[in-house]
C-alpha cells in the first residue's frame, strides 16, 4: 500500500486523479454488475457512435490508459466486462458516446469464451486487441 501511495505521489496531478477516478469507476461497475441482469447490461443503443472531437479524444486516451492499469491492481474482479462498464460510465458522464461490445472468438467452436470491449468513435477504449473476436450482436 505504501508503495502505491508513493508511486501515485510521484505522478502529475491529472494522471493521479485519473487513476483514482478509474478505481472509483471500477468499484461502481463491479457493484452494478453484481446487481443487474445480463439482459439489462447488454442492452445498448443501436446506431453509429459519432466521431470524437479533440477534447473527447484526449479524455478517451486518458480513460484507456487508466482503467486497465488500475484494474490489474484491485483486490476484486475487474475483468473485461467490469472495465468496459467502468469506462463507459466515466465517458458517458463527460458526454462521450460509446458502444459496449460483447463477442466470442472467431476460431473457437467448442468451448464458450466471451470478451467485452468498449469503443468510442474508432478507438477501442478497453478490451485490448479484439481482432480475434466477433461481436455477438451488431447494431
Amino acid at each position: 500500500m505504501a508503495s502505491t501511495v508513493r508511486k501515485l505521489s510521484a505522478l502529475d496531478r491529472a494522471t493521479a486523479g485519473d487513476l483514482v477516478r478509474a478505481a472509483l469507476e471500477l468499484a461502481i461497475a463491479r457493484i452494478r454488475l453484481g446487481s443487474r441482469e445480463a439482459q439489462a447490461l447488454a442492452a445498448a443503443e443501436a446506431g453509429q457512435v459519432p466521431r470524437l472531437d479533440a477534447r473527447q479524444m484526449r479524455l478517451v486516451e486518458r480513460v484507456a490508459f487508466a482503467i486497465p492499469r488500475v484494474a490489474a491492481r484491485l483486490p476484486w474482479r475487474a475483468d473485461c466486462l467490469v472495465q468496459a462498464l467502468a469506462a463507459q460510465r466515466w465517458l458517458r458522464r463527460k458526454g462521450v458516446a460509446t458502444m459496449l461490445n460483447l463477442g466470442v472468438p472467431r476460431d473457437k467452436p467448442t468451448d464458450f469464451e466471451a470478451h467485452a470491449w468498449l469503443t468510442a468513435g474508432d478507438r477501442i477504449v478497453t478490451g485490448g486487441d479484439v481482432s480475434a473476436y466477433v461481436p455477438l450482436v451488431r447494431p
